[in-house]
């Protein structure tokens, strides 16, 4: 019977020593950072827009305005300014910008051919980079 207390005490430290050992880090990515395997670029089905965004001294929103854009459903294009005006903040100003100050960003909102594209050079990257760990990139 003593060999089964010594059997557990072995395997509970090797198990204990490898649930230890520790992973590299995962790498870091600014919010908007692309992963390495997306596709850039426009594609059949991608929907874009110029947003126009009015924000006072700290960085607020006040007004949004949607520009150039592909997005028929008016709802959506609400949404998206609503997105901005609700969510989003701009850098404070400077000593010298207006009180009022507008900021651009293009917003693209990817098809379903592009979301395709996507996942088959997602797996490329992976079967390429087999150090990588596909929990460091959620989908």
């Amino acid at each position: 019977m003593r060999w089964v207390g010594a059997v557990a005490l072995c395997s509970g430290l090797l198990t204990g020593s490898a649930a230890g050992a520790e992973k590299p880090a995962c790498p870091q990515f600014e919010a908007g950072q692309s992963y390495p395997w997306q596709t850039q670029g426009m594609m059949k089905g991608d929907q874009y827009a110029s947003v126009y965004i009015d924000v006072d001294r700290s960085g607020r929103p006040l007004q949004c305005r949607i520009g150039e854009n592909n997005i028929p459903d008016p709802y959506t294009r609400f949404q998206l300014c609503n997105a901005y005006t609700g969510d989003w903040r701009g850098p404070p100003a400077s000593p010298g910008d207006p009180d009022r100050r507008t900021i651009k960003r293009q917003t693209v909102m990817i098809g379903s051919e592009h979301e395709l594209a996507n996942r088959r050079a997602r797996r490329a990257w992976f079967r390429q980079h087999p150090d990588e760990r596909s929990e460091c990139y959620p989908e």
